[in-house]
C-alpha cells in the first residue's frame, strides 16, 4: 500500500461512522440515478432475457458503505465489495446484513491496485465479473489509467465498467479536459465545494489526485484500459448535496460506462 493509499485508508476509516448522516442526501441521489440508469448501463441482469438463469455478478471497488451494491443487488446473483478501509468494509457488511442480503453481498478489505495483490483475490470469485462499479472514488486514485486497466481485467468479455464521479471544471466550461493520469486508492462520495480547479475538497484534499473528469477524459481512460466498446457518458442533472458542519455543499457528477471487448 502506497503512502497515498494509506492516507485515504486513514481518512475513510475516520469518516465511516459519520457517513450516513453527512452524505444521506448524496447517497440517496446516487442510488436513484444508478437505478434509473440500470438498463442504460447493461442489459445483463437477473431479470432480463440476457441475464436470467445465469449468474450475474458485480464488483464494487472502493465500495464504502455499499450504496451502489445495495441498489443493484436485487438484479444480481453475487456482489463483492472491496475497499482499503476496514471501517468502511464493516459498514458495507453491516448494511448487507441489515437489509437481509448478506448471503449474496459480501465485502472484503484489500488493495486491488497495489503491485502485490494477495493470491486469494486472484481466484475465480474475484474475476469474470459482469460489472465493475466505482462510485465517487476515481478522483482519489493515484493512477486512474492503471486502476481501470487492473479493474477492467477482472471483467469477463463484454463486461461493463461503470464510473460515477465529479465533473471537471473543464467539463463544465468546454466539455473536455486535459488527460488525468492520477489516482489509486478509494473513495465514497464526500464533500466538494467550489474552489481551486472548481472544487474545494477541504479536509479531504490530501486524499484527492484529480479534480474531476470530463467526457473526453473518461473516454481516453476507458480506451487506454482496453474498455473500448460501448462508451456512454451522461452528466447527472441533480447535484449531489451534503452537509458538513453548518454548511451545505453541492457538486455536479456524471455517470459513464464502457465494455471490455
Amino acid at each position: 500500500m502506497t503512502d497515498f493509499t494509506e492516507a485515504n485508508r486513514k481518512y475513510f476509516d475516520k469518516m465511516a461512522t459519520e457517513y450516513k448522516d453527512t452524505f444521506a442526501n448524496a447517497m440517496k441521489t446516487l442510488s436513484e440515478e444508478t437505478l434509473n440508469h440500470r438498463l442504460w448501463l447493461s442489459d445483463r441482469w437477473a431479470d432480463t432475457e440476457t441475464g436470467k438463469d445465469n449468474d450475474v455478478k458485480m464488483l464494487e471497488y472502493a465500495c464504502g458503505p455499499g450504496v451502489i451494491s445495495m441498489t443493484l443487488a436485487p438484479y444480481l446473483s453475487k456482489v463483492v465489495g472491496i475497499d482499503v478501509s476496514d471501517n468502511m468494509i464493516e459498514e458495507f457488511n453491516r448494511n448487507a446484513k441489515m437489509i437481509g442480503i448478506d448471503d449474496k453481498m459480501v465485502g472484503y478489505k484489500a488493495d486491488l491496485l497495489s503491485d502485490s495483490v494477495p493470491d486469494e483475490f486472484s481466484g475465480p470469485e474475484y474475476t469474470e465479473f459482469d460489472m465493475v462499479a466505482v462510485s465517487m472514488a476515481l478522483h482519489h486514485f493515484e493512477y486512474p489509467q492503471m486502476a481501470l486497466q487492473r479493474l477492467g481485467s477482472r471483467l469477463k468479455k463484454g463486461g461493463v465498467c461503470m464510473i460515477i464521479d465529479i465533473l471537471s471544471r473543464s467539463g463544465h466550461d468546454h466539455g473536455h479536459g486535459g488527460g488525468h493520469d492520477h489516482g489509486h486508492s478509494h473513495g465514497h462520495g464526500h464533500g466538494h465545494g467550489e474552489g481551486q480547479h472548481g472544487h474545494n475538497f477541504g479536509e479531504a484534499a490530501h486524499t484527492v489526485k484529480t479534480h474531476g473528469f470530463s467526457r473526453e477524459d473518461m473516454q481516453k481512460l476507458f480506451e487506454g484500459a482496453g474498455l473500448d466498446h460501448g462508451f456512454k457518458y451522461e452528466v447527472i442533472p441533480e447535484q449531489l448535496v451534503f452537509n458538513k458542519g453548518e454548511k451545505t455543499h453541492s457538486v455536479t457528477v456524471f455517470i459513464a460506462r464502457a465494455q471490455r471487448s
